[in-house]
């Protein structure tokens, strides 16, 4: 087995068909030549997304609940992720990990760390070109048994599909297969952690509790039914740390030997590194340890310059964006295979610090593209003639600037997204 440095993994990537921007002249020109035999033949295609914690603060209501009364539809909440709305449709399959119950009637009350949600949020979510949730978390059974079944019920009802958890937990731990691009992928998912357990029978309602054994043989079950790629997401690790304890490395190289192409942690609310890994059956397979939070409340305080940079860690996040490949390298051999890994660092806007000094009185919280921010702020600079506006705005592009770097710097330079 071998760990594989992003450049080299990038290479190998470029066989898979990597995509550049080329300037296309006005005259004619020859027709590319084909790729080399022995790159093998593309047969199918399918692209993903996924991204972390979806975290139903207060506020984070409370901004949905302001901005519904501004137009924004389903009840405000499109507003929030309106932001990567375009990077997220793009893709054939997009993922989050939904860590707040959705029960509307089995209401124990929110306060902190004690989440609930309303349905709207399900379709939101998938109005945004979400497609798949995990509910494997430790805020499943914030609004006890009764609010965790009904959230598989609103789950099962809305557009978005779902794993972790299921009727019983044999639904819980069984990989959802679908055909994605004329692939047939499987996802799995797990959780190590639980604010509370509260798992009754193996025939009654469960969330899949993470032990390798038997996460591998979720894994195996899903190889036999025919699934040619696997995707894991799995609930782990130490909340608020940059870097994957040894303990979580080990397991990830042992779900990868065991057959998970990619595997997606989050439960940190911080970014954690991407890494490839060869496996001994020659795959090249990939973890990202933590996709940080998606969208949350955490550290509304934060003030670039004025706070330590890892002050502001749990408003950064990540969409992880991969290609699996079906490639047919002739006699009898075909493979799927990793392409185009690439993470795009993530900010949650929160206008906390506005709100305080009584500058504005509506609760702002949106998420976006860092390098989207950073683009739309330079076109901005460029434009304006007055000194206060572009003092502001060089101020604005240095913080965003300085978030994008130290998303790099933990993430790995070599994984960057490139629009």
């Amino acid at each position: 087995m071998k760990l594989l440095m992003p450049g080299l993994l990038g290479a190998l990537l470029l066989l898979g068909g990597c995509s550049q921007n080329i300037h296309r002249p006005v005259s004619p020109t020859q027709a590319p030549k084909p790729a080399p035999e022995h790159w093998g033949k593309l047969e199918a295609r399918a692209t993903f997304a996924a991204v972390g914690d979806i975290l139903m603060h207060g506020d984070v209501k409370k901004s949905a609940a302001e901005a519904a009364k501004q137009g924004a539809g389903n009840a405000g909440y499109d507003a929030l992720w309106a932001g990567v709305k375009n990077e997220i449709s793009a893709v054939d399959w997009a993922f989050a990990n939904l860590e707040t119950p959705v029960a509307p009637v089995n209401n124990l009350g929110a306060k902190a760390f004690m989440f609930n949600a309303d349905p709207v949020v399900l379709k939101s979510l998938a109005d945004t070109g979400f497609d798949m949730v995990s509910f494997a978390n430790n805020h499943v059974y914030d609004q006890g048994r009764a609010g965790f079944i009904e959230t598989i019920s609103e789950l099962s009802k809305s557009p978005l599909q779902f794993i972790g958890a299921g009727n019983n937990c044999a639904a819980a731990e069984e990989a959802k297969i679908r055909d994605l691009g004329g692939i047939k992928v499987a996802f799995i998912g797990a959780s190590q952690v639980f604010n509370n357990l509260l798992n009754k029978g193996t025939d009654e309602s469960c969330v899949f509790v993470y032990e390798r054994a038997a996460a591998i043989k979720s894994i195996k079950a899903a190889r036999t039914a025919g699934a040619e790629a696997v995707i894991f997401s799995l609930h782990w690790g130490v909340e608020y740390e940059v870097a994957p304890q040894q303990t979580m490395i080990d397991e990830a190289h042992a779900l990868m030997e065991a057959g998970v192409d990619v595997l997606l942690g989050h439960h940190p609310h911080v970014l954690q590194p991407v890494e490839a890994y060869e496996t001994n059956d020659g795959r090249i397979a990939a973890v990202i340890y933590s996709l940080g939070n998606f969208i949350s409340n955490q550290s509304r305080f934060y003030r670039h310059e004025l706070n330590q940079e890892a002050t502001g860690d749990p408003r950064d996040g990540a969409i992880l964006r991969f290609d699996l490949l079906r490639k047919d390298y002739g006699k009898g051999v075909k493979r799927v295979e990793l392409a185009n890994l690439s993470a795009q660092p993530l900010w949650t806007e929160n206008n906390w610090t506005e709100r305080q000094k009584g500058t504005s009185k509506e609760t702002i919280i949106r998420v976006v593209p860092n390098d989207t921010r950073i683009a739309q702020l330079r076109t901005q600079l460029k434009a304006t003639t007055d000194p206060k506006q572009e003092l502001k705005l060089r101020k604005q592009l240095e913080a965003y600037e300085n978030r994008h770097k130290r998303a790099i710097s933990i993430l790995g330079d070599g994984w960057t997204y490139k629009p």
